[in-house]
């Protein structure tokens, strides 16, 4: 979200995801699809002043690929061989093969548009993100460690009529009561995450208005197979079959939300119907877990937040009911929760499957079993065969076919446990205007505009 104030992308989406050009003006490939060339719009300066250039958005990506760096967003460039600065307003990129999902990284949210000045970003040492110099509406002004972050008009940003607002404040705010109170009191003007009671109780209220969003992705529940007994299919299976979504959808979300039977939901141009994935069936539950012949006994990682600590009470119980014994281990959230899942040190974890443009993101990471981020140690053939071929065609049908299959395979082979898609919220002030859709859960606050109080 902050990220978003100081950085602008290079390319926005409209609507119906169309790109819309920001900090560039066009993006074209070769007829093989291995080379292409980014336009930039002239004339765009940093807040620093310095003047935005192809040598900076090459040397960006250039320093993302180098392996001495360690970048954690290496990985995401998939294909990418290396970005080089044909003039002042053109990088050339050149794949090592043809990567369907390679335009969508230009509209990402994330950082791989987070382009500084080439000296700045070589000099800044590890306060790099407190110093940031970006091309995009605004810049950070304080930064108070666990309280807020405040921003003001960036002077140099090339289209000051978008700049609507003088100043930004984020507040963190962890309780989400206290979110809630304090937007209903005037104040914040901004709540983002509210539970699903505070969504019902708002859109009863005059003085706040909902805006919600239904992405691409899904909350998900991870499961390590590297180990028993989570390797067998069977124990996997009988996980899903003991789940009484519906259940969960009424306690954990006040039935706010959408059960997920794939990362895609209706609305999605990738969403496949009736991939088959497990409905509610104990008896079926139990039936796997008694050819499985032995005790299952498994811990399940959760957070002491209400978003997390009411699922997982529901899912020990749901579990009990069959016969599958779980311990909860609730970790604080940030590092200390997600750095056991990245190394492979848990059983089952509650996860999410990201909201992003292309499915090739959601995927290949998470389920090639070459993959770094394959964090369930999934290594299926066939699904290996569909993730690629949806990689790899530039063909929207063959792709579309391709996601349907990973699908299919995923409902069969159980790597993660789907509970419902990706659906934001934002609570806001009556005076607040043009919240954009909340892409991948992020309040793009540098289009919004305030009625004066």
């Amino acid at each position: 979200m902050a990220g978003a104030l100081v950085f602008s992308k290079f390319f926005t989406l409209d609507e119906q995801g169309g790109r819309v050009p920001d900090l560039a003006t066009s993006l074209d490939s070769s007829p093989d699809g291995l080379t292409w060339r980014l336009k930039l719009r002239p004339g765009v300066k940093f807040s620093n002043g310095a003047t935005y250039t192809a040598r900076d958005v090459a040397h960006h990506f250039q320093r993302i690929l180098d392996p001495s760096k360690n970048q954690a967003f290496a990985a995401a460039l998939g294909t990418l061989k290396e970005a080089i600065a044909i003039d002042d307003t053109t990088v050339e990129f050149h794949l090592a093969y043809a990567w369907a999902a390679f335009p969508s990284i230009f509209s990402a949210d994330n950082y791989l548009f987070w382009v500084m000045p080439a000296e700045h970003e070589d000099s800044a040492g590890p306060d790099l993100n407190r110093r940031a110099i970006g091309a995009g509406p605004y810049v950070m002004t304080d930064w108070k460690q666990d309280d807020s972050i405040s921003f003001e008009k960036n002077p140099n940003y090339y289209n000051p009529g978008a700049q609507h607002l003088d100043r930004i404040v984020i507040r963190f705010l962890p309780d989400p009561t206290a979110r809630f109170t304090a937007v209903k009191t005037g104040d914040i003007d901004i709540f983002y995450a509210p539970l699903g009671k505070q969504v019902i109780e708002a859109r009863n209220d005059k003085a706040l208005k909902v805006v919600e969003y239904t992405g691409t992705g899904a909350y998900t529940l991870n499961i390590n197979m590297s180990s028993p007994p989570l390797d067998d299919i069977r124990v996997r299976q009988a996980l899903a079959y003991a789940l009484d979504r519906k259940t969960e959808l009424k306690v954990a979300f006040d039935g706010v939300g959408e059960l997920a039977t794939s990362f895609w939901g209706a609305n999605s141009p990738w969403n496949c119907p009736d991939v088959g994935y497990p409905e509610y069936d104990p008896e079926k539950a139990k039936a796997l877990l008694r050819d499985y012949g032995k005790p299952v006994k498994i811990v399940l990682l959760a957070q002491p937040t209400p978003t997390l600590s009411i699922p997982a009470q529901l899912y020990q119980s749901f579990w009990q009911k069959v016969g599958i014994e779980t311990e909860i281990k609730n970790l604080q959230g940030g590092p200390s929760y997600i750095n056991p899942v990245l190394r492979g040190n848990y059983q089952i974890a509650f996860w999410e499957v990201a909201d992003v443009p292309d499915p090739d993101f959601q995927v290949y990471q998470a389920f090639f079993s070459k993959s770094g981020g394959n964090l369930t140690k999934i290594n299926d053939p066939k699904l290996d065969e569909a993730i690629e071929i949806g990689r790899r065609s530039l063909d929207i049908n063959i792709r579309k076919q391709a996601y349907c299959d990973v699908s299919k395979e995923i409902a069969k082979q159980m790597p993660i446990l789907l509970r419902t898609q990706s659906i934001y919220f934002a609570i806001t002030q009556q005076r607040v205007h043009n919240i954009p859709p909340l892409r991948r859960g992020v309040v793009r606050l540098n289009e919004v505009w305030v009625d004066p109080k």
